[in-house]
């Protein structure tokens, strides 16, 4: 992946009504860069999408392709290829012949057009609806098409707006490794919007998590679950999610309901957190351990209140207590609802967050 910016948005702000769905907005996209854009429902990223693509004018700011505002340049200079959530496929086209328009009006020849859609075809499982309208096609296989278009343009910059939401589980899989291949064999720049967490991780060179139309935060899949900047993207990413408790510093330790669960480390001292501060601490459900016996000082009693057994592991429900619970994923298979455990953290991975902005303290 080269340094060169492919995109880049400025300030961006976009608002309808009265109301900003973006909220001066800084990104850059590197030349064959695939980015993920990853947030709730409404969070505004396809319309980020649908801005770069050209279909929506930013309502302040400015987006630059290749360093030239997108506003001053032709469609054919964009050179951009986007599926959209709602397929936009030609109602008088067959599969084919919808797969197909693209590359002739880019003049590619016929046997290079037939070679990609072949692959393609095949790839999608679409082979058998090659000479099918849109409107005799379910909404899965419609949307397996238009992911196929997308793919057969080979544009220099792809959009994608949740491609695959609409597609079966075990098709989505091979989809997704083929929008893995693509982008490996062509270097394209990539720009995948989608509410699913998983995908982001299993796609993104890194991910922009996005919340009521701001950048949370932007990084690798290993930071955004390992070291999130905020309480958001804490418990955005990560299934089940993040555990997350409310406790204190008192007389070097951290102390959730005025019993000691952690002491006081040496990167939490040098972060100056005073006694008496009240903070969240986040523990990922694979980094809380439980025992059938009090292990260490540290370990709290609790009763397993649900066990769900997915064969690899247990996730374990533990009752805290006035209305509270944590998740626990654990592989010794062991533990019946209604057992007591004792449940403790691996200090390493805990987190701490602000319990004012919620923010990460060593962020």
């Amino acid at each position: 992946m080269s340094n060169k910016v492919a995109l880049e948005l400025k300030g961006v702000t976009k608002k309808f009504k009265k109301t900003d769905v973006i909220s001066n907005m800084d990104l850059k996209i590197e030349n064959g860069e695939f980015l993920v854009l990853l947030g709730p429902s409404g969070c505004g990223k396809s319309t980020t999408l649908r801005m770069i693509a050209g279909l929506e004018k930013p309502s302040d700011g400015q987006i630059l392709i290749d360093g030239k505002d997108s506003q001053t340049i032709s469609s054919v200079e964009r050179n951009i290829a986007m599926v959209f959530q709602d397929y936009a496929l030609y109602p008088n086209m067959t599969v084919y012949q919808n797969l197909e328009y693209a590359l002739k009006v880019h003049k590619v020849k016929k046997e290079e057009r037939q070679r990609r859609l072949e692959k393609i075809l095949e790839t999608l499982n679409l082979k058998a609806y090659r000479d099918r309208l849109p409107g005799q096609l379910s909404g899965g296989q419609k949307q397996r098409v238009a992911l196929g278009r997308g793919m057969a343009k080979k544009s220099k910059v792809f959009l994608l707006d949740e491609p695959l939401s609409n597609i079966d589980v075990q098709l989505r899989e091979k989809a997704r490794d083929e929008i893995q291949s693509l982008h490996e064999e062509n270097h394209q720049t990539i720009v995948y919007v989608t509410h699913d967490q998983l995908e982001a991780m299993a796609l993104g060179d890194r991910i922009a998590i996005i919340n009521e139309g701001k950048i949370q935060m932007i990084d690798t899949p290993d930071n955004i679950y390992n070291h999130p900047a905020n309480l958001f993207v804490a418990q955005f990413v990560g299934t089940p999610q993040i555990n997350v408790l409310e406790v204190t510093y008192q007389s070097e330790q951290i102390l959730f309901n005025e019993h000691p669960v952690l002491s006081i480390s040496k990167r939490l001292k040098d972060i100056g957190i005073v006694p008496e501060e009240k903070l969240f601490l986040g523990i990922r459900p694979e980094h809380v351990i439980v025992t059938h016996e009090q292990t260490n000082q540290f370990a709290l009693p609790a009763q397993v209140e649900q066990v769900v057994d997915y064969g690899r592991y247990q996730q374990l429900t533990l009752n805290l207590g006035e209305e509270q619970a944590i998740k626990a994923i654990i592989t010794n298979n062991d533990f019946r609802a209604g057992d007591l455990g004792y449940f403790s953290f691996i200090k390493e991975r805990t987190l701490f967050f602000d319990h004012v902005n919620k923010n990460n303290i060593e962020k």
